[in-house]
């Protein structure tokens, strides 16, 4: 189990709406030269819900190109099972160290739902 600091960081983007990679690596670093401890992507800050199964890939890899040896966590926000369980396979077999899975952002639940003990 991980502890410490772990940002969920936000993805960036070009003028013209793709994956801004070289910002992204710049923007990872400093989080990681700041001392954190490891790194969550694609989370809901990350506009996550909003990205293609390919894009949460594509910057899970640039995160572990920045983290190094330090943890890089996808996040699983998906608006059904299938599509949930199809990126945390995907994410597993590019090497992403663990997932933070978090409700559909369609599902509204409570916290004896989504908080573990």
């Amino acid at each position: 189990m991980w502890t410490g600091v772990f940002p969920a960081v936000t993805t960036k983007f070009t003028e013209d709406d793709r994956l801004d990679h070289a910002e992204m690596e710049r923007c990872f670093a400093l989080q990681m030269e700041a001392g954190c401890d490891g790194i969550i992507v694609c989370g809901s800050l990350g506009e996550g819900p909003m990205l293609s199964h390919d894009e949460k890939i594509d910057v899970l890899k640039t995160a572990q190109k920045i983290a190094g040896n330090k943890p890089v966590l996808l996040t699983v926000n998906e608006p059904g099972t299938r599509e949930a369980a199809a990126i945390a396979r995907r994410a597993a077999k590019k090497g992403a160290n663990g997932l933070m899975v978090v409700p559909s952002p369609i599902y509204h639940t409570n916290a004896e739902e989504t908080v573990a003990a």
